[in-house]
């Protein structure tokens, strides 16, 4: 067995691959061409920027109408009425606005739901920590 020799010759080498010259350069004009393209949509969005804020500054309604929030003097106590909300009126369905005094309502029924008990299995495991 000590004259075995193991030859290293035979076996394949491992080398990484190399991307071929028509690979590196499609990646380079994929590359390019997004750079372009993103160079063109911030160009674009800065145009019509500028021409929003040259509009804007041209129209002398939309300039006059700017309302800022504090600048107007407080006018009443009663901030839903600026708005538009109305008090509601006591209506004929409701059954004491006919009489001068007010009836009573009946009571909610003492009858408990028995979903809402606490359970008593709960119970005893909180007492027993």
């Amino acid at each position: 067995m000590k004259d075995m020799r193991i030859d290293n010759s035979a076996a394949p080498s491992v080398l990484p691959p190399t991307a071929p010259v028509n690979d590196t350069m499609r990646r380079l004009q994929i590359g390019i061409a997004g750079v372009l393209t993103v160079l063109l949509l911030v160009g674009m969005a800065g145009l019509i920027g500028d021409r929003a804020r040259q509009s804007a500054a041209s129209d002398p309604a939309a300039m006059a109408d700017v309302k800022m929030p504090g600048d107007e003097q407080k006018n009443s106590g009663a901030p839903l009425e600026e708005l538009g909300v109305q008090a509601v009126q006591p209506s004929a369905k409701d059954q004491n606005s006919a009489t001068p005094v007010k009836v009573p309502q009946a009571a909610p029924s003492a009858a408990t739901v028995p979903d809402l008990e606490p359970d008593p299995a709960l119970q005893r495991a909180r007492q027993s920590k």
